[in-house]
C-alpha cells in the first residue's frame, strides 16, 4: 500500500504539472485492492441489467414517493446516502448555462480538506425528475427536496432507504444504496473513463493537494460526459434495453 501511494503521488504530481499526460500506472493495484474491499463490505450489483432491474422494481414496489425519490437521486448522481437526504433547494442549479448541477457546500462533504464546493453534474433523467419533484412540492427554492410535514429535518432516514432495499426489494446482501457508487465506479473505469473524472464525480480523497487542485477545473469536461453517460445507459437499463 505505501509503495503504491508514494508511485502513484510522483505519477499524480507529474500528471498535475503537465510533464505526464497518461494514465497513472499505479492505479492498477488499488482499483484491485479497493475493489475486494467494497464487494466485502458493501454488497453491489455490478452490471446494467441487474441495476435497470433496481430500477425497475422501485417503480412499482410500496415505497412513498419521499423514499421513491431519494432513491432515484441516489441511483441517478451516485452520491452518499447523507447528501442525498440533507439535499436542500438552494444547492441545485437545475437551470444552469452549462447544464444542470447540484452544488454541495463543502461543510457537508465527508472530505473535508478541500477548499472548493462539491459539483455533481445532473443528467437530463434525474434533472426533469427533480424540475418535476419539485413542481409537486410547490416550486420551493429553500429548504430540504424531503422535507418532515411540519418543516426542519428531512423526512428520510438512513434506515428508511436502507430498509426499502433491504426489505421492500429484497435485495438484503446483493445491493445498498452505496453499491450505486460501486457500479459507477466499476462501469465508468471498465468503459475508458479517467480514473480522476470519476473518483472527482464521487468526491473521493486524492493523493496529493496538487493533483486535486489541477484536477478540479481540468476533469469538468470529462465529468460531463461522464454523467452524460451514466445516465442514458443507467435509463436504457431501467427500460429493459441493452447499454
Amino acid at each position: 500500500h505505501k509503495v503504491r501511494q508514494i508511485c502513484a503521488g510522483i505519477f499524480r504530481l507529474a500528471q498535475a504539472q503537465g510533464k505526464f499526460t497518461g494514465d497513472n500506472p499505479a492505479d492498477a493495484a488499488r482499483e484491485v485492492i479497493s475493489r475486494r474491499k467494497l464487494r466485502g463490505r458493501r454488497p453491489a450489483f455490478l452490471t446494467w441489467t441487474e441495476l435497470g432491474g433496481v430500477l425497475r422494481a422501485a417503480q412499482t414496489a410500496n415505497l412513498s414517493s419521499v423514499v421513491r425519490m431519494a432513491h432515484r437521486l441516489c441511483a441517478y448522481t451516485a452520491q452518499r446516502t447523507g447528501n442525498i437526504i440533507a439535499a436542500e433547494w438552494a444547492e441545485l442549479q437545475l437551470e444552469h448555462p452549462a447544464g444542470p448541477r447540484w452544488v454541495i457546500p463543502r461543510a457537508k462533504m465527508k472530505a473535508q480538506d478541500r477548499h472548493f464546493d462539491h459539483v455533481v453534474i445532473l443528467g437530463p433523467v434525474i434533472a426533469d425528475e427533480l424540475r418535476e419533484w419539485r413542481s409537486l412540492n410547490g416550486a420551493p427554492t429553500s429548504g430540504y427536496l424531503f422535507p418532515a410535514v411540519a418543516g426542519g429535518a428531512p423526512f428520510v432516514s438512513h434506515e428508511s432507504i436502507e430498509k426499502a432495499y433491504r426489505v421492500t426489494l429484497g435485495l438484503k446482501g446483493k445491493h445498498v444504496p452505496h453499491g450505486w457508487r460501486s457500479a459507477w465506479s466499476t462501469l465508468a473505469r471498465d468503459n475508458g473513463f479517467s480514473r480522476d473524472a470519476v473518483e472527482l464525480a464521487l468526491d473521493h480523497v486524492h493523493d496529493n493537494d496538487v493533483a486535486r487542485a489541477y484536477d478540479r477545473g481540468a476533469r469538468l469536461e470529462e465529468r460531463q460526459k461522464l454523467a452524460e453517460w451514466w445516465n442514458a445507459n443507467l435509463s436504457r437499463a431501467e427500460r429493459g434495453a441493452a447499454p
